[in-house]
């Protein structure tokens, strides 16, 4: 297959200084100053056209550094670099100017990418349509919070059209419903056969989208190879990194630098893992519903290993299914999930200290008929939760038929289940009359 990006060898010098002086002096005099640190040492990296390649790694691996070079915006100290096709990097604030506006942002990126004025105002509404700004697009970007940042970057990079894009953890802010319209216009350019480097610390996100990963560790390739091979090894790897003491990571990366075995660090952290796992662990299915409460709480894809954090601001003020329990180490976690069925709909691990349940009972199926009041509000699931309202106020359909085909019970209150106005929701007893 045709190269998209050919690089051999590449390293990346820093100079690090103890103060301005030693800064001036390096400058000034034959002397060096300062320390020499290398964010990349001796990468060897190749993608053909239409490979979908996830950068993954600890923080200071050199994955932003790498994605720079093949971007063109910062260059390689040595190395042979090939790019064939325009590249264009999304990352979060990359290329804006705090004291322009978005509008203004986008005239200048565009042109600095070569576009003409009559190209610039033909782009100009599908970026500002795509980045969902408003009002926002004549404001000064340093207003603009970093999800707003973030989606006028994805919207100027992803309207132009590149043929090699780079996505730098430019989905790690924003809302779910931008990450999702990111997700699926990248998938049109992955249909279209673009190349695409993928740079997050999600392993989630690049089982969903990427073909290949390129695991880089303290500026070196630790692995490299297609996702279902790496991804594991990876997240194992972090599943121990997240428990080593500080003075435990320095040793590792020390190791890594001198080119030394880190086996038997890692293997005496897993063999510990197994022994734990092994002497308390259980797992249960249930039925619950339950809620997040209002403090500051994560979800997680293993919570044995802690993989996958995730943030719940996004997931409050809704309700979800609990379908499996887990005790682990006197913790217990609730499996929450979009759906009733475990296959279906999962979200993740949640520590049952960070949400309210209650018992989830099914009644029966028998059909029912009843009238409104006119009180309350219909949801898309029982016990209700502000996201999942269908309808706000029920008060438009005072002695409307309701007919029912479910009935459940939450705690201690009975929900409904049937159809208003063509559309299925759940209504609570206290609104229904004979």
């Amino acid at each position: 297959m045709q190269q998209a990006i050919n690089m051999k060898d590449i390293t990346k010098r820093y100079k690090l200084y103890y103060g301005m002086k030693d800064r001036i002096l390096d400058l000034v005099t034959p002397k060096s100053y300062g320390d020499d640190f290398y964010a990349l040492n001796g990468v060897d990296f190749q993608a053909a056209k239409g490979d979908v390649v996830g950068f993954i790694g600890i923080n200071g691996s050199g994955k932003s550094t790498l994605s720079n070079i093949i971007a063109g915006i910062v260059p390689e100290t040595s190395g042979h670099v090939e790019i064939d096709g325009q590249t264009s990097l999304i990352a979060v604030a990359s290329g804006l100017k705090n004291d322009l506006t978005g509008r203004d942002n986008i005239e200048l990126k565009c042109l600095m990418l070569g576009f003409d004025k009559d190209e610039i105002k033909k782009l100009e509404p599908d970026i500002i349509e795509f980045a969902e700004l408003d009002n926002f697009i004549d404001q000064p970007v340093k207003s603009y919070s970093s999800g707003m940042r973030s989606r006028l970057g994805f919207a100027i990079s992803v309207n132009i059209d590149p043929e090699i894009l780079v996505i730098d953890e430019a989905l790690s802010v924003g809302d779910k419903a931008f990450a999702e319209k990111s997700f699926n216009k990248m998938n049109e350019f992955k249909n279209k056969g673009k190349t695409i480097i993928f740079v997050s610390h999600s392993t989630a996100q690049m089982k969903q989208f990427c073909d290949k990963v390129l695991w880089l560790e303290y500026g070196t390739v630790k692995d490299f190879g297609d996702v279902g091979e790496v991804i594991p090894k990876y997240e194992e790897f972090l599943s121990i990194w997240k428990k080593m003491s500080k003075k435990e990571r320095g040793l590792y990366k020390d190791k890594v630098l001198a080119g030394e075995s880190t086996d038997e660090i890692l293997g005496n952290y897993i063999e510990e893992q197994n022994d734990e796992a092994e002497s308390d662990y259980s797992e249960n299915p249930t039925s619950l519903l339950c809620h997040f409460k209002g403090g500051k709480s994560y979800i997680y894809s293993d919570p044995l290993q802690r993989i996958e954090e995730i943030a719940t601001d996004y997931y409050k003020h809704s309700v979800y299914y609990v379908k499996k329990q887990l005790s682990y180490n006197d913790e217990l976690y609730n499996l929450i999930s979009n759906e009733p069925s475990a296959q279906q709909g999962v979200i993740g691990w949640v520590k049952a200290s960070d949400v309210v349940t209650r018992n989830h009972v099914a009644i029966d199926s028998d059909p029912k008929e009843f009238r409104l009041k006119g009180t309350g509000a219909a949801f898309e699931r029982p016990w209700g939760g502000k996201k999942n309202q269908i309808y706000a106020d029920l008060e438009d359909f005072e002695d409307a038929i309701f007919n029912v085909d479910k009935t459940e019970k939450v705690g201690g209150n009975i929900w409904y289940h049937g159809i208003l106005d063509e559309t299925y929701v759940w209504i609570h007893q206290n609104h229904l009359k004979d």
